[in-house]
């Protein structure tokens, strides 16, 4: 009898002991393991201004521009630009897109800026004529006071010795000498020209970037047989493509 009863313990604890290690294995296999969730890193960059795709250099007027940009000598080899903005400032600009030099006006320039073949420069607003040099000093005699208001741009005649700015009135065409000297007043008005040292290339082979707007040249900047591209935008900048 006390044989039995140990025979019955020791199964018991068999048993027992065998069911522990099947459930215990029937639960390992049960879970499910998920990997570890890593939330991936959020770059937030700042979003660029939109620029004209393709600019070589931006210059920045402040203001947008009232004249085309205009190409001129500024030396027996090289090239500069003028325009003038809103608040009637007239730039200098390099090709390569740096200042030179500025200067207040007191208003729109006339038509267009001319250039003598000494290389300065002839304008005139409303109310008075200039002739500077291409570092934007005035040449003697200049400016001066119109007595009538411009109505169109100076025309230009010379030769190895004379100088003669003709600029046009709604009444008159009034004539000066290369130092200021108001030689002549002629009754009536004048076809307006413009005797443009290297007159911008017009021809348009290529549509425009989207934000050029109207006032825009395209012809040389450099003696490299490449034709470019300036636009005015309304923002104030200038740009400058390879065109």
């Amino acid at each position: 009898m006390r044989n039995l009863i140990i025979i019955i313990s020791v199964l018991f604890v068999t048993i027992i002991a065998v069911s522990y290690f099947y459930f215990s294995n029937l639960a390992k296999k049960d879970v499910v393991q998920l990997p570890e969730h890593i939330p991936e890193e959020t770059i937030v960059t700042e979003e660029e201004p939109q620029t004209s795709y393709g600019a070589l250099w931006t210059f920045d007027l402040n203001v947008r521009a009232i004249t085309a940009p205009s190409v001129r000598l500024y030396s027996d080899s090289g090239r500069f630009i003028l325009v003038q903005d809103a608040y009637h400032i007239l730039h200098a600009i390099s090709p390569a897109g740096q200042k030179l030099w500025n200067a207040q006006l007191p208003g729109p320039i006339v038509d267009s800026i001319s250039q003598l073949p000494d290389r300065s420069l002839v304008f005139t607003t409303a109310e008075r004529l200039y002739r500077i040099d291409t570092d934007g000093d005035p040449l003697p005699g200049f400016s001066l006071k119109l007595p009538q208001r411009a109505t169109q741009g100076a025309l230009l005649t010379s030769n190895d010795k004379t100088v003669r700015i003709e600029v046009g009135t709604d009444r008159q065409r009034l004539s000066y000498d290369g130092r200021g000297r108001l030689l002549q007043r002629q009754a009536g008005s004048r076809t307006n020209r413009t005797n443009d040292v290297e007159p911008p290339d017009d021809t348009l082979s290529e549509p425009l970037p989207h934000d050029c707007g109207p006032l825009a040249y395209v012809g040389p900047l450099y003696d490299d047989g490449q034709r470019y591209l300036l636009c005015s935008r309304s923002d104030g900048e200038l740009q400058c493509f390879r065109y």
